[in-house]
């Protein structure tokens, strides 16, 4: 083959061919023109090293196209990644700038996919509409994969920015394999509708909690609004009962800081006064004459009256502002009502936290509120176990995990989705301590189960517990004495 008189590109197209691959799919993966791609293929045909067993009815071409230029660059169309620029971030400087062979614009194209592939759906990921034909998709997918597929650059230096492109590529490939055929395209079809409706249940859950909590912030404040009426009013009150002051009679003096004289002392002064023939009460003097106020009597039980009057009404708004009449939490219990009849649990769940926030003793509403809470969260695990069903099912594990997570949450009885999220995570290396969380919440359900005791084992060993390993795969080994996966990882362990 080195003797033979090839180009790069063509050695490279040749290294390709394997008797299986169709052209279409020789373009995609080499990032060269079909055009161009039919001539290589004329001459590697000319020089003995390929056959071109062509499809009935296609007829071969004519002649020979001019070749690309070794190692070069395939165009990409320009609108093809557009959808990835709409969540484009601004990458930082250490992200663009690599010493590799490809120019600075695509890398911010490549960045821009990388980042932006994780969020979307499948059809979102083409850039294609969910009513697209079969044409369209493979357009887009071809279209994608010259610009983004490692291959596209054949020879060039690529850094990171190889790795950010496989995963690109992937990611559209997994999204053509889904969608590219009928039966597939319906199973994701359904799985994206599930998706959808827990997404959209969640967001109005968040929305339901975040009215009960703006409710409940708005109730304390009035509450403490009308407590400080009440203090206010009470103070006054109490400045209404107290005694008036006594009028001033003559001049008014300013009271003596003299030390007042002790009993005995008195005495001694009265007995020195009987001695002198004095009486004990002094001359009489003439009375000093009293002065008269200039303000107007103060009538004191009319200001009490008014006092009282203004508390009552102050204690009355109060109650007006902090306590909604039972009509209001009742009208929002018939709505809940209208709505679960109407085949909406999650309407109703919020119907019911508004009228608890009014009425938060009432045990009518208490039962309501959890009967339905009950009914919206088996709803949900529901739709959430065939999101994990279908995310297992295409080796989606950490998707898995995290959705058999939420079942098991729903159900919290059943040790069946806490185990299936622990197996999850773990497949996919995800989080450990929520593996680990899940897998024993399995064993307290059912700790007589041997696999729910060897799953649990290997997130032990996994987080690198050995001795809580070995704990649990003893438990497993009794009741399983010749359970290979029990004593493999048992020698492990030990």
């Amino acid at each position: 083959m080195r003797a033979l008189p090839l180009s790069t590109t063509e050695g490279f197209v040749l290294s390709r061919v394997d008797g299986s691959t169709s052209v279409e799919d020789l373009s995609m993966i080499s990032g060269i023109d079909e055009h161009a791609l039919l001539g290589i293929l004329d001459k590697l045909a000319d020089l003995g090293v390929v056959e071109l067993p062509w499809l009935p009815g296609r007829q071969r071409r004519v002649g020979k196209p001019p070749l690309m230029i070794a190692g070069a660059s395939p165009p990409a169309p320009a609108a093809a990644d557009a959808h990835f620029a709409v969540d484009a971030r601004e990458h930082a400087d250490h992200e663009l700038d690599h010493d590799v062979q490809i120019p600075l614009a695509v890398r911010r194209r490549i960045l821009d996919a990388f980042y932006a592939v994780e969020d979307k759906d499948f059809y979102a990921l083409l850039g294609v509409a969910r009513d697209a034909d079969r044409k369209e998709i493979r357009t887009a997918y071809f279209e994608l994969s010259r610009l983004f597929h490692p291959d596209a650059h054949f020879g060039k230096e690529l850094g990171p920015f190889k790795s950010k492109m496989e995963a690109v590529f992937k990611a559209l490939t997994s999204a053509y394999e889904a969608l590219g055929k009928p039966k597939k395209r319906a199973d994701y079809d359904e799985y994206l509708a599930v998706t959808e409706q827990t997404r959209t249940a969640r967001t109005r859950l968040g929305t339901i909690d975040n009215r009960v909590a703006e409710v409940a912030a708005q109730r304390l404040a009035a509450s403490r609004r009308a407590e400080e009426q009440q203090s206010r009013a009470e103070e006054a009150i109490r400045q209404a009962l107290r005694p008036a002051p006594v009028p001033s009679v003559g001049r008014s003096k300013a009271p003596s800081m003299a030390p007042q004289p002790s009993n005995e002392e008195r005495r001694a002064r009265v007995r020195d006064r009987l001695r002198r023939g004095l009486k004990s009460a002094g001359s009489k003097r003439p009375p000093a004459p009293v002065e008269e106020s200039t303000d107007p009597p103060v009538d004191t039980e009319q200001r009490r009256r008014s006092v009282i009057d203004g508390l009552k009404q102050s204690i009355q708004s109060s109650v007006a502002v902090t306590r909604a009449p039972g009509s209001q939490a009742q009208s929002h219990l018939r709505k809940a009502q209208e709505a679960e009849r109407g085949g909406d649990p999650l309407l109703a769940a919020k119907e019911l936290s508004v009228a608890l926030t009014q009425e938060p003793d009432d045990p009518e509403l208490l039962r309501e509120y959890e009967r339905v809470s009950k009914v919206v969260a088996s709803n949900l695990a529901d739709n959430y176990e065939k999101q994990a069903l279908y995310e297992e099912k295409t080796s989606k594990w950490a998707a898995a995990g995290r959705s058999w997570a939420r079942v098991a949450d729903g159900r919290p009885n059943d040790a069946v989705p806490a185990r299936r999220s622990a197996e999850a995570l773990l497949k996919s290396s995800g989080n450990m301590h929520e593996a680990q969380k899940y897998a024993e919440q399995a064993v307290k359900l059912d700790g007589k189960n041997v696999t729910n005791l060897t799953v649990l084992a290997r997130v032990y060993l996994a987080a690198g517990l050995k001795l809580n390993a070995l704990r649990e795969l003893e438990k497993a080994a009794q009741l399983a004495p010749n359970d290979e996966l029990v004593n493999n990882l048992l020698r492990d362990a030990r």
